[in-house]
């Protein structure tokens, strides 16, 4: 297996076959959503709460096309031969790690953390955790920072490879516009 294709399936795969997995990856993650009740309300956020499917199909759409505008936009500036195919795919294929991690997200021990919250939350000095609650949390939260970090990998390697980026500048201009996706998906999932 070549290490290269899992950091970057754009090189590899056809657009085509991109776009049927990220499509069925929207389904799947709307269905995980549902039924390990976790809410999207981001472009990188995943967070335990009841949730219809449609209602997730909704929020995943939502930071699908914010992601896609934005993207849109800048490649457009950047390379004007930017394709809207590989802009769309990209903005599918990086929530797939998204969608995986938000399994986990669901785990009881996150409830009792957030119970342990809630209760303590004038003195969180009073939090009590065993060790081996420590050490889950730990692991998790790990799992969970790994997955956040190839989705962000798999957006700046498709964007770099759509856009065929090269000067550092836009490399900022590209965190720039995840930045404003984030707060405007956010803003439009809250006003759903």
């Amino acid at each position: 297996m070549n290490w290269k294709y899992i950091f970057n399936p754009f090189l590899k795969f056809s657009e085509r076959n991109l776009l049927i997995i990220g499509v069925l990856s929207v389904i799947a993650g709307s269905l995980i959503g549902k039924y390990f009740s976790v809410t999207y309300d981001g472009i990188f956020d995943a967070h335990s709460s009841p949730i219809t499917f449609i209602d997730s199909l909704k929020e995943n759409a939502i930071n699908i096309l914010t992601v896609f505008v934005l993207l849109v936009i800048l490649g457009k500036v950047i390379y004007p031969k930017t394709r809207f195919i590989d802009i769309i795919n990209i903005s599918l294929i990086y929530r797939i790690p998204i969608y995986i991690s938000s399994t986990l997200i669901s785990l009881p021990l996150f409830d009792k953390i957030s119970e342990q919250v809630l209760n303590n939350k004038d003195h969180l000095e009073n939090l009590k955790f065993d060790t081996m609650e420590l050490i889950s949390i730990m692991a998790v939260s790990s799992i969970l920072m790994i997955f956040l970090i190839y989705a962000i990998v798999l957006l700046v390697n498709g964007f770099r490879t759509a856009t065929n980026l090269k000067k550092w500048q836009y490399y900022i201009y590209f965190a720039i516009a995840l930045i404003i996706a984030e707060v405007l998906s956010k803003v439009l999932i809250n006003n759903l």
